[in-house]
């Protein structure tokens, strides 16, 4: 728990300051510099508690710029202030930061002694601006590590967070920056950079130059599919990159970048999302033994929201990928594909070593045209640095990494630091080709992530243990690397498999800071965690509980009081997660009739069956640790009295599904009765019943008062029908057979339409006056008769039989 007296959390936090985003420890480990919004801090790491005397360093937008950010349409409250996103170390005397400034970036030095801005002659922070150092908006990830004096930056440019760069300022050299207009960065969200030393030891025949990494995902441009797939980054650049002569000008010539792939060992599927890494060095010397430690997500939902995974890349592996085939983009249609043509000499890429010497290039700037025209569309290697998870995680998301080599008894181990999206650290060590989690601290209440992770492998403080530093929106803690007093027997010490913590003269004791003279004395079993080897069989068989009962009992156990029918919970915690729980009702393992919850205590319903004596027993690797143990006694209510426990008031308890055992107690709950109950739904049933009949009949009242008129058996008379035409109009027989008809001519103006008419011969016919009026066809109608299907044309007011 956040504020358990076993494991020691000391916290920082000062009122009205959040987003703590950048921890710089000084070079001694005496001081841990901290950036917030608009505010630094210095703390001391010997006093690191609130109210404990701190400097404290104001810098915040000025008034106009704030007016700017506003103005251009971001929320005031939100996005314009300064958030301190880069806190780094320039030399002994000077700190090197960067803020977003209400979306203008500016980067200050601040003056370790005095811990202020510095200032010139007239009174003003010195300011440089902070484009291509350090992003805009605060919400952008940006990374930065400071080489000599000079700054490399993985951030974006632009006001609008769409033009990203890997930059490098510096007042002696040229400052270079990656070409936006070749897409060598996609959308690139950067998690770290480090600086290795490649040209050690001096003197080596290959003569390599230093390089800077820097990680990140992006989105794959290389694969074709309908959704923008995210992959995660490893790429380069060379300390002494200097661009090219007439091709790339203030350009890197050394960029190259290959794909981080942590893949699951069984169906291949992919965690493509680079959360964090870690870089581990031995030493500057020893820098071939580098291992770079990622913590991964994936874009799918696999095995849940919360799904993450850790892996390990090897530098010998990175080296391979970086040595191998490109990839080229054909600038038309935007494939990709392996160009497996002949490579330019010297190689594209590499930096300037023994070889480019031999071949009279000693700068890149002396690079010839075609090997930097080579490097601008070959800047992706084919092959991806691959690696399979040491540790999967269903339940929890881990943003943050840190590791530490610690020196076991028997060797070397690598301790992990792994800080989650819910506020928790987890603790966990390398056995071999898998990782076991040591322990869980909660740092943070709920819903507040560990946004960054610093370790102090220097000892800090004399005190001879390492301390993690983690930070969130509102705080910041500090943590032991071990607290070896929390494990009280030797089963637990051995178990926890905890390289700073060993079994020696009766108690769990630190190795550190030295290891102990006479090794042989202690207990440590880091691969195997063997108990029944290491431990004495007192220890083993006879475990000291860990819920001490207090000497005013007298009895070794807790006693519990119910009453008939009432539910009590029997709490029973495990120190570790690998352990498994069991419960043992007088000395006699339970069965499927009681309730285990699933946080591992035991449910009781009061009954005189479930009285007696109750153990809960912590089982791991054959060892056997009595986590609590509980007397129940179930007495009667004594009359007027109200339902009283021997150890204070029960626990509510809301279920709502329980299992117990045909005819037991639980399952009669005698007295009980709903009778009550029902007769309330019975009423609420009957009016639901009525209320629908009402509706019905109101809906349907026009045909129930048909039905109930006097009249011929409620039949209902059929309209009647119009009389149909037995001649047509003209006066002539219907024909025996319908005519048949192709179509119809429509009517138009000025065009009549005219039929026979069908006149005795030899009678002449006189027309009136309405007759010889022209006809229109506005004045004209068709029409059909059922019994004639030869269509009538009206002209006027005559109708005559017409075909059309």
């Amino acid at each position: 728990p956040a504020d358990s007296a076993e494991r020691a959390v000391q916290r920082f936090e000062a009122p009205g300051v959040s987003n703590y985003t950048a921890l710089l420890l000084s070079t001694d480990g005496s001081t841990l510099y901290l950036g917030a919004r608009e505010v630094l801090f210095a703390v001391n790491t010997s006093h690191f508690q609130p109210g404990a005397p701190t400097r404290r360093l104001p810098w915040g937008a000025d008034e106009e710029k704030k007016r700017q950010c506003v103005f251009k349409g971001k929320d005031p409250q939100r996005d314009c202030h300064n958030y301190i996103k880069m806190l780094l170390q320039l030399n002994s005397t000077h700190l090197y930061t960067c803020g977003t400034c209400a979306f203008s970036p500016a980067c200050a030095y601040i003056n370790v002694q005095r811990f202020g801005l510095e200032r010139d002659v007239s009174g003003r922070v010195l300011l440089e601006d902070g484009k291509g150092r350090c992003p805009f908006d605060p919400e952008y990830r940006s990374t930065a590590v400071m080489v000599d004096g000079e700054l490399y930056a993985g951030t974006v440019s632009n006001f609008q967070g769409n033009e990203p760069t890997i930059y490098r300022s510096q007042e002696s050299r040229i400052a270079l920056k990656t070409e936006n207009s070749l897409s060598w960065l996609q959308d690139p969200v950067f998690v770290g950079s480090a600086y290795l030393r490649e040209s050690l030891p001096a003197g080596n025949p290959e003569g390599d130059d230093d390089k800077v990494y820097f990680f990140f995902s992006e989105t794959g441009k290389e694969f074709d599919y309908f959704e923008n797939t995210i992959v995660s980054r490893i790429a380069r650049v060379c300390k002494g990159d200097q661009g090219g002569e007439r091709v790339l000008q203030r350009r890197w010539t050394t960029f190259l970048k290959a794909q981080l792939l942590c893949s699951h060992p069984e169906d291949g599927f992919p965690f493509n999302v680079l959360q964090d890494v870690f870089v581990l060095t031995p030493g500057e010397l020893r820098w071939r033994e580098t291992l770079f430690y990622g913590v991964f997500t994936s874009q799918w939902n696999k095995g849940g929201l919360g799904s993450s995974a850790v892996c390990a890349f090897p530098m010998h592996s990175v080296q391979k990928a970086f040595g191998g085939l490109y990839k080229e983009v054909n600038r038309e249609t935007q494939q990709w594909y392996t160009d497996t043509s002949p490579v330019p000499e010297p190689r594209p890429g590499t930096c300037i070593s023994s070889h480019t010497r031999h071949l009279k290039i000693n700068s890149s700037l002396q690079m010839p045209d075609r090997v930097l025209n080579f490097i601008k569309d070959h800047f992706l290697m084919d092959s991806a640095v691959r690696s399979q998870p040491l540790l999967l995680q269903s339940r929890l998301r881990y943003q943050q990494i840190g590791v530490h080599r610690a020196q076991g008894l028997h060797g070397a181990y690598d301790v992990l630091f792994l800080g989650t999206d819910d506020g928790r650290l987890h603790k966990a060590v390398r056995v071999s080709h898998r990782v076991h989690i040591i322990e869980e601290i909660r740092l943070f209440p709920a819903g507040q992530p560990v946004l960054q992770l610093l370790l102090d492998h220097e000892q800090a403080g004399g005190l001879g243990r390492g301390l993690v530093y983690a930070a969130s929106y509102a705080a910041v803690v500090q943590v032991p690397f071990a607290n070896c007093s929390l494990y009280r027997s030797c089963g637990e010490c051995v178990l926890a498999r905890d390289p700073f913590c060993a079994w020696s003269r009766g108690a769990c004791r630190s190795t550190a800071p030295h290891l102990p003279l006479h090794p042989q004395l202690w207990a440590q079993d880091i691969e195997g965690a063997d108990t029944q080897r290491l431990c004495q069989p007192a220890n083993v068989s006879q475990p000291r509980p860990r819920i001490l009962l207090t000497p005013a009992s007298g009895t070794p156990c807790q006693r519990v009081q119910l009453l008939p029918n009432a539910m009590e919970p029997l709490p029973c915690r495990l120190l570790s997660n690998l352990a498994s729980r069991r419960w043992l009702h007088n000395g006699t393992p339970v069965n499927a009739s009681y309730l285990v919850l699933p946080e591992g205590a035991l449910l009781l319903v009061g009954s005189h069956e479930r009285a007696g004596t109750y153990e809960c027993w912590s089982l791991e690797e054959g060892f056997h640790k009595l986590m609590a143990s509980y007397c129940v006694v179930v007495r009667e209510p004594e009359p007027g009295s109200r339902d009283v426990t021997g150890h204070g008031t029960l626990e509510a308890i809301s279920t709502s599904r329980s299992t117990s055992a045909m005819g037991s107690a639980a399952a009669r709950l005698d007295g009980k009765s709903y009778w009550t109950e029902f007769l309330v739904m019975c009423g609420l049933f009957a009016a639901a019943v009525l209320v629908l009949a009402l509706f019905l009949l109101h809906r349907h009242r026009d045909g129930m008062k048909a039905l109930l008129e006097p009249g011929d058996g409620g039949r209902h008379p059929k309209p009647p029908r119009k009389p149909v035409e037995s001649l047509p109009l003209n006066g002539s027989s219907l024909p025996s057979t319908a005519p048949e008809h192709k179509g119809y001519q429509a009517l138009q103006d000025n065009y009549i339409v005219s039929t026979p008419v069908h006149e005795p011969p030899g009678t002449t016919r006189a027309f009136s006056e309405s007759e010889k009026r022209p006809l229109h066809v506005r004045d004209s109608f068709v029409e059909v008769s059922p019994a004639c299907q030869r269509p009538r044309v009206r002209l006027g007011s005559a109708i005559q039989d017409s075909v059309v």
